[in-house]
């Protein structure tokens, strides 16, 4: 039996207002509680920012369009977390 790889897929958009519309209608897609019944779970995923500033939605699982499956990357980088 061997291992299977596991891809990490993300979709980088420039604002949060449109990777969270795109979080928002796979949430809406799956049924989560908050569109069925106005509170719980929203999102399969949240964007994380980017270090170019950008935001990255993890979409594995994701039903994509033809467009969103050919903007897909595999590596983002992150910005180094801050400590306190």
């Amino acid at each position: 039996m061997s291992e299977e790889e596991i891809t990490t897929n993300y979709i980088i958009y420039d604002t949060l207002e449109d990777a969270l519309v795109k979080a928002d209608a796979e949430g809406a897609r799956r049924g989560y509680a908050y569109h069925r019944v106005g509170s719980g779970t929203r999102y399969k995923t949240y964007p994380q920012v980017t270090a170019d500033d950008k935001y990255a939605l993890l979409v594995n699982g994701y039903e994509l369009t033809e467009d969103e499956e050919s903007a897909i990357t595999t590596t983002v980088t992150f910005p180094e977390p801050e400590f306190v």
